[in-house]
């Protein structure tokens, strides 16, 4: 492994929000991709310093969102003002239906982060019914011009079956990969899905940070696999860090860092 993205040496590995470099705000974290997406949202409400809103341009089931600190929704009437006096975790949507939270507009992100008292706003900018790994549409993601910070996620199950079964719009996963969709992912070719401008890197505003997070790394085979996908990801521009860790393992155990 090259020394550019060997992992950081020290005596611990760091916890999510250091590995993120989001030690201070304020700023918009738009979360893109597939393999854990809401489940980084809630950890980042428990552990970003300062009050976090959560909120998504896409839309999220119904039962994640009743997972909320509280929930909001844009027709309630004085919804602005139910948000500047939610706790931290308050979620902000479209509205609810029986089966999922609608998304907000694009425009809304900036809007929130205004209101007094707010220190982060946490987006889900695209969905991946809850696959591993996925490619964006046309129409996708929903990114609010105001990123500070886009996380590309993906889980490391994608490497563990064929495209066809672990991935989110498949046949983009194809096009972007050149691997038919009856083949699995090699980390190499996660790699470039995740570093793509077309994959997880599609509508990244020009003053985003661009971080890759690998979620459900909890082995040292798994582990050795992310540095590879690592490695791929950073051969390519554009993104500052890959992080690799598990948001529903072990949180002693904390989180791989290989800087660009």
């Amino acid at each position: 492994m090259s020394p550019a993205i060997e992992e950081r040496t020290q005596p611990d590995r760091p916890g999510l929000i250091a590995a993120l470099g989001l030690e201070s705000g304020p700023g918009i974290i738009s979360v893109v991709g597939g393999g854990g997406k809401t489940s980084l949202l809630f950890e980042l409400a428990r552990l970003l310093p300062g009050r976090t809103v959560l909120t998504t341009t896409t839309r999220i089931f119904a039962s994640q969102a009743r997972e909320a600190a509280l929930f909001c929704s844009l027709d309630q009437p004085g919804w602005q003002e139910t948000v500047a006096g939610a706790p931290s975790g308050v979620l902000v949507a479209g509205t609810l239906e029986e089966r999922h939270a609608v998304g907000v507009p694009a425009s809304v992100p900036a809007r929130l982060l205004a209101l007094e008292g707010v220190d982060w706003v946490v987006v889900e900018a695209d969905g991946s019914r809850r696959l591993p790994v996925k490619a964006p549409a046309e129409h996708e993601p929903v990114m609010p011009p105001e990123t500070t910070l886009l996380v590309s996620m993906a889980g490391i199950d994608a490497l563990s079956a064929p495209i066809a079964q672990i991935a989110h719009r498949p046949e983009r996963v194809s096009a972007l990969t050149g691997l038919p969709e009856a083949e699995t992912l090699s980390p190499g070719a996660l790699a470039k899905l995740l570093a793509s401008d077309a994959g997880g890197g599609k509508a990244a505003p020009a003053r985003a940070r661009r971080v890759v997070l690998i979620n459900k790394v909890e082995s040292e085979t798994t582990h050795a696999l992310a540095a590879e996908v690592a490695r791929g990801v950073l051969e390519q521009s554009g993104v500052e860090r890959v992080l690799a860790g598990a948001l529903r393992g072990d949180a002693a155990l904390g989180w791989s860092v290989w800087p660009g």
